[in-house]
């Protein structure tokens, strides 16, 4: 059998690497689960708009770390924007969703610069079901 794709080792093509710049903020989303009653939760809360959103600020570079305390697979998605891997090598991939393993931590800079109030989520459902999402909201 053959290892699933880590996007998270991918490079990227020269004209699509972000600006190279130091994140002005960074946000930890602790991935957990699966918890009693099949939850899934990020930062030890489960998706409950508008109460459990991270609120951020227009034209930032903002650094996602996501920390899997699971021993699950997450594909972790972010609407509204894309995303650039944080890499050892220099940049990684640049996406919207990247394959965080388990036990492991993956890294993403994003800019934020498209307002609004965005989910960013795992995309296997049975964890998006269980909880498995939040959001970030800033303003133009």
């Amino acid at each position: 059998t053959q290892a699933p794709l880590n996007t998270a080792t991918l490079t990227p093509a020269a004209d699509v690497v972000l600006p190279q710049r130091n994140p002005d903020h960074s946000v930890d989303l602790k991935l957990a689960g699966p918890l009693p009653g099949y939850t899934w939760p990020i930062n030890g809360k489960l998706y409950d708009p508008p109460n459990n959103g991270i609120a951020l600020t227009k034209d930032k570079r903002v650094r996602i770390r996501f920390v899997s305390d699971s021993m699950m697979f997450h594909p972790m998605h972010l609407h509204g924007h894309t995303f650039q891997v944080v890499g050892g090598q220099g940049p990684g991939a640049r996406k919207d969703t990247v394959l965080v393993p388990p036990k492991q931590t993956v890294e993403v800079d994003f800019d934020t610069d498209n307002p609004g109030r965005w989910i960013v989520h795992c995309h296997n459902d049975y964890h998006l079901d269980g909880g498995m999402a939040t959001f970030f909201d800033y303003n133009a």
